[in-house]
C-alpha cells in the first residue's frame, strides 16, 4: 500500500501538537509519520509496521529524509506489541496515529500482505486497535484515525467501551454532492472530557480540482 489520499489526509489533519511521544500503527512506507515529523519539529515518532518488505521501505524513506533523527521505524505486529502480557515495561504514547485496515469482506485478495493491510479479518481490527492504544497511551494521550463513515457509530462505541472521548470529527466528501465515504475521528484517553465535540467537513474536489480546503490542508506536502 503506497501513498494514498486517506494516508495524506490523516498525515495532514492528526493534532499532535501536545505530544512528544507517537505511534504510527501501520505505519505503511511511512507516509503519516514523516508529515506529523514534517509538522511538529518536537516529536519523535515510532512507525510500526507489519509486513517487511514495507518497513524496509519506510526505513529508506526515513533515513533520504530531513527528518531522520524524529522517526524510528520497527517491524512488529501491534497485536502483539500492545496486548501481550508478558511482563514487558513501556513508555507510554502521548498520541497514537492510524489508517487502519477497513475491508470486511468475505472475500480477501489472494495477495496476502494486501490481505493485511486492507481486511480486518485478515490484519489489524478496530477492537485490538482500541484496546491496544488504551494499553500504550498515557491519561490524556489522543488517538487519531481515519475510516470508512458507515463505520463511526462502531468504531466510537468500541473507543468509548476502552476509556476514549471523541473530540473531533471529520467527514471527508469527495465531490459536494456525494455523501461522506470517510471520516476522520480524533480521540482522547479520558472518560471525563466534556469539551464540545468539533464536527465539520472537507470536500475534495470542486470543479475538476482539489478544493480551496484540500489544497489549504495539503498545502505544505503537494508540489
Amino acid at each position: 500500500m503506497k501513498v494514498g489520499t486517506d494516508g495524506v489526509l490523516l498525515g495532514a489533519w492528526a493534532d499532535v501538537a501536545h505530544a512528544k511521544r507517537v505511534l504510527d500503527v501501520g505505519a505503511g512506507c511511512g507516509l503519516i509519520s514523516l508529515m506529523l515529523a514534517q509538522r511538529f519539529p518536537q516529536i519523535h515518532v515510532m512507525a510500526l509496521e507489519l509486513d517487511s518488505d514495507a518497513a524496509i521501505q519506510a526505513q529508506e524513506n526515513a533515513a533520504e529524509s530531513p527528518f531522520a533523527m524524529q522517526v524510528d521505524v520497527v517491524e512488529g505486529d501491534f497485536a502483539y506489541f500492545a496486548l501481550q502480557d508478558d511482563g514487558r515495561t513501556f513508555e507510554a504514547f502521548d498520541a497514537i496515529v492510524s489508517n487502519p485496515p477497513f475491508f470486511e469482506e468475505d472475500l480477501l485478495p489472494p495477495d496476502g500482505a494486501r490481505a493485511n493491510a486492507r481486511h480486518t479479518a485478515a490484519g489489524l481490527n478496530f477492537e485490538n486497535l482500541v484496546a491496544g492504544s488504551a494499553r500504550l497511551l498515557c491519561d490524556g494521550g489522543t488517538l487519531s484515525v481515519i475510516i470508512p463513515k458507515d463505520a463511526q457509530l462502531r468504531f466510537h462505541a468500541i473507543c468509548n467501551r476502552h476509556g476514549f472521548s471523541l473530540l473531533r470529527a471529520t467527514d471527508v466528501r469527495t465531490v459536494i454532492r456525494k455523501a461522506p465515504k470517510r471520516v476522520m475521528l480524533h480521540f482522547v484517553k479520558s472518560r471525563s472530557a466534556t469539551a464540545e465535540v468539533l464536527r465539520d467537513e472537507i470536500v475534495l474536489m470542486q470543479d475538476g480540482k482539489r478544493s480551496a480546503a484540500y489544497a489549504n490542508l495539503c498545502h505544505d506536502f503537494y508540489l
